[in-house]
């Protein structure tokens, strides 16, 4: 009878939670389907000075907006921008300050991700509940938000200013993200270094900072002779307020929400057990909010505390040294195949940088950090003698480690893991925390050689061969990847030019940062065998410099001409490439070992200008199992004609259009020869010269020769498996 009871509680606990997560999903969708778009209007926006960033250009952030719309009051969270004007002076005290906007603007939506697996900034909004980004237009007023939430989060920014406003400094950064939660460009500065070592969740708010915190109070009541049941009230009282003053991040509530439940079974005899509190807390957070389960803070924080408190309960009398050892690889199985999903990484020197690095953290960062705090708190002299101290060593550390040979020489880039992948390796997790107490060389040994056949046996086996042409905006870059991991090769790189220069350079190598090299990492890029550069156009050649430093080339093809321009001048020092091959004009080449062919036509008339560039473009055909892809770099109709003339073996059964479909390029004789049945765009959204030109899709609509552009459906992606044939997606369905 009892079991019935617990499962009709658990079922009807179930239904309602799955009922208010549909309501809100529901909700939420409303929100997204407001006819809305581009439209300018009157709206009245509330910040706290949390969520507000300034710079010279800008004012942007998160907020809620409140707008009338068909004669009805709606309230929806936007992620706002606010463009400064030349003259328009610095409001400081949106920054310092709850406040009310009453401005004009109009709702985009959020961009969605143009390449695939990568970052998805549109889906990431929505785990904070934000449909609608909103640019402000003009602001008619500002003032201070009297609302009783305002005054608290006005409150809160006061008494966390003196650290704020100390920023700056390398040290009091990271302090400040370490204990009160303060995001800023500094810390974000050595963010990435922390991710790529697996300790940056060391610097999120978690369980761990309030048990050291909950130690040392509880040290320090006690020493000072307070009751012991006195220390624990006003402990307890003392986090909440803490909690409350960080801004409430998943982990702390998590520790003491558990702590409460844990309490209350404790006094009133309640048949709960510790993993039971766990699982109760995590379901108040998604009735609290549905979209939490989207929220990464939120699945690894549940997750890791559930393997400490598994392994915990199982091995209570072991070692604490070997306690530490276990207990840190357990998290960082269970862990890794879900950062896998976002980082495209993996790295098994993690295991020993975490495990020195809590040691560090809990013996002398913590307690450097709460010295730190005293320091600022009382104003003691020397401040600024001591952060130059500390940011110097913080500089040092980082450079060390970031230019360490040892770490990343295995670093190991995965992709994105199927599904089967990922079940697969958080079964080994599990395997793991079950058995290594009994059984700990089996456990030891079964994760060696799982992810010895996952990570470095499976991809060999795949037989399929993949042609992808990344959205690199307004620019050209295309992946071939063959069956077995036999090769990868990239034609372009492309680029984005900087309208004012920097250093004398106005090529953008940030670009490749965000843009490039993780759509690359993405499809499993560990290593390119080759890169073609077609041309010396910024938009071809731009991100050549950044990509080499993060991705090993083997070899690097270009043209003579390319080697006599100016940009190659430029960046040719920086590139790291282990080997250059050039093509003279009149010169091609088929690879031996992979259906690549090369062609760099002999055209005398060309002359070594930067006007000329394009017509100098390296000619790529690809053969897929017997389909012809050809891409024809920028190249004009005029070249187009004596290509043909010169190599009429050339096929094109897919054609990469030429010149980003502008109408100097595909000519009527290009498709009336080579007779395509698809045809690749590669343009940038909304870009300045209208490509693709009208003239040019309508010459393949003529043809009846139907195109895929990058501009309308972001990356284009051909497979072909020897059993499932021919295979096309897109990222965005149209």
């Amino acid at each position: 009878m009892g079991n019935l009871k617990t499962v009709i509680t658990v079922t009807v606990l179930s239904i309602l939670v799955l009922g208010y997560a549909f309501f809100q999903t529901f909700q939420f969708q409303k929100l997204e389907e407001l006819p809305i778009a581009s439209q300018e209007m009157r709206a009245i926006l509330y910040t706290n000075p949390f969520d507000v960033q300034s710079d010279e250009d800008s004012v942007r952030g998160d907020g809620k907006v409140q707008i009338v719309h068909q004669s009805e009051k709606i309230e929806l969270r936007v992620n706002f921008v606010h463009w400064l004007e030349d003259d328009e002076p610095e409001n400081q005290s949106i920054l310092e300050e709850s406040t009310v906007w009453f401005v004009e603007g109009k709702f985009e939506k959020p961009d969605v991700a143009r390449n695939f697996d990568v970052f998805d900034y549109k889906a990431y909004l929505a785990t904070q509940n934000i449909a609608w980004e909103f640019e402000i237009t003009n602001i008619y007023q500002l003032k201070s938000d009297p609302s009783f939430v305002g005054k608290l989060d006005t409150f809160r920014y006061k008494i966390l200013e003196p650290f704020i406003k100390l920023n700056h400094h390398e040290w009091i950064a990271i302090h400040n993200k370490l204990l009160f939660n303060i995001d800023s460009d500094t810390y974000r500065h050595y963010k990435e270094n922390f991710t790529a070592l697996g300790v940056a969740h060391f610097f999120a708010i978690s369980g761990f900072h309030i048990y050291f915190i909950r130690r040392l109070l509880n040290s320090v009541l006690l020493r000072f002779g307070m009751p012991i049941e006195y220390a624990k009230i006003l402990i307890t009282v003392v986090l909440w307020l803490y909690t409350w003053l960080v801004g409430w991040p998943i982990g702390v509530i998590r520790v003491l929400s558990t702590s409460a439940l844990n309490s209350l079974k404790t006094k009133y005899r309640l048949p709960i057990a510790s993993l039971d509190s766990l699982a109760i807390v995590g379901i108040l957070f998604i009735c609290f909010d549905p979209l939490n389960v989207l929220s990464l803070g939120y699945t690894l924080s549940f997750m890791m505390t559930f393997v400490v408190m598994s392994y915990n309960q199982a091995t209570p009398n072991k070692h604490s040294a070997i306690q530490i050892i276990e207990m840190t690889f357990a998290c960082l199985l269970l862990s890794w195949p879900i950062i896998m999903q976002t980082s495209f990484e993996w790295n098994v020197i993690q295991v020993v940088i975490v495990i020195l690095f809590t040691v560090v953290f809990t013996h002398l960062i913590m307690p450097l950090v709460f010295l730190t705090t005293l320091w600022i708190v009382f104003s003691f002299p020397g401040l600024e003698t001591v952060s130059a101290m500390l940011d110097r060593g913080v500089v040092f550390i980082n450079e060390l480690l970031s230019q360490s040979d040892v770490f990343y020489a295995f670093n190991l880039i995965v992709g994105k893991q199927t599904p089967v992948i990922f079940y697969l390796l958080i079964l080994v997790a599990v395997f793991f925390i079950a058995f290594i107490h009994v059984r700990p060389f089996l456990s030891y040994g079964v994760f060696l050689l799982m992810y010895l056949i996952i990570l470095f046996g499976v991809p060999y086996l795949d037989p399929t061969v993949k042609l992808t042409m990344i959205d690199v905006g307004q620019g050209d870059a295309m992946l071939f990847q063959l069956g077995h991991q036999q090769g990868n090769w990239l034609i372009d790189t492309g680029g984005k030019r900087l309208w004012e220069p920097v250093e004398g350079s106005n090529i953008d190598h940030s670009f490749a940062e965000w843009n490039l090299i993780p759509a690359l990492k993405a499809l499993g890029v560990n290593q390119l065998d080759g890169v073609i550069i077609t041309h010396p156009d910024i938009d071809h050649i731009g991100n050549l410099q950044a990509l080499s430093q993060a991705i090993n080339i083997q070899e690097l093809w270009v043209s003579d001409y390319t080697l006599k321009s100016n940009i190659w001048e430029e960046i040719s020092a920086q590139v790291k490439v282990n080997t250059v091959v050039s093509l003279d004009m009149g010169q091609s080449y088929k690879h031996p070992t992979i259906p690549l062919t090369l062609y760099n036509p002999a055209l005398s008339d060309i002359k070594y200008s930067q006007s000329e560039s394009n017509d100098s473009s390296l000619i790529t055909q690809i053969d897929i199992e017997g389909l012809a892809v050809l891409s024809l770099g920028d190249v004009t109709k005029r070249i187009e004609t004596k290509i043909l003339a010169t190599y009429p073996e050339i096929r094109a059964d897919i054609l990469k259009v030429g010149h980003h479909g502008s109408n100097t390029s595909t000519s009527e004789e290009l498709l009336t020869h080579t007779q395509p049945f698809l045809a690749f765009i590669s343009a940038g959204v909304n870009n300045q010269y209208g490509h693709p030109h009208a003239e040019v899709t309508d010459l393949l609509n003529q043809h009846s020769v139907p195109y895929l552009s990058t501009e309308m459906v972001g990356a284009v992606q051909l497979t072909y498996h020897p059993l499932k044939g021919y295979k096309i997606r897109t990222v965005i369905e149209k």
